[in-house]
């Protein structure tokens, strides 16, 4: 991960998609997956059991498959929940096809979705494209906007 910034005493990190096995953080986290193409199912299965070992708070879809990465994630808890065995799952999933990415950043320093028992300080905000486009220069400028309004 690379921190690319901080807003609303929250810090900001890039992920690299295709080497995230070891580096998500291991709590007090939320993921902002950014997809305009339809996701390798099995790496993105991968990616949401790492999330959810790392005791991820708060999953945002966004982009063209951003409703289908939300279906995506609730799908695979369920599988681990009732199949697996696995303890109780209470990750908050949303998707926001029909915001900017801009608007969607922005919800995330606000933990919109999180229950009022969540401890979140100091909660980190993992941003990544399961395309592979590297977004940092684009939410750099967003996170400027913020601190300049």
């Amino acid at each position: 991960m690379t921190p690319i910034g901080q807003y609303n005493n929250k810090q900001i990190f890039w992920l690299d998609y295709t080497e995230f096995s070891d580096k998500l953080p291991d709590k007090n986290w939320l993921c902002l997956a950014i997809a305009n193409k339809q996701p390798d199912i099995d790496r993105f299965d991968q990616f949401v059991r790492a999330s959810i070992l790392g005791n991820i708070l708060e999953f945002k879809g966004y982009g063209q498959f951003g409703e289908h990465l939300n279906d995506l994630f609730d799908e695979i808890s369920a599988i681990m929940e009732t199949l697996e065995d696995h303890k109780e799952i209470n990750v908050m999933t949303t998707f926001h096809n029909g915001e900017t990415l801009e608007d969607t950043l922005w919800q995330c320093f606000f933990a919109t979705s999180l229950s009022q028992k969540t401890e979140i300080d100091p909660i980190k905000i993992v941003c990544t494209d399961l395309d592979g486009v590297n977004r940092t220069a684009e939410l750099k400028r967003y996170i400027k906007e913020f601190e300049e309004n």
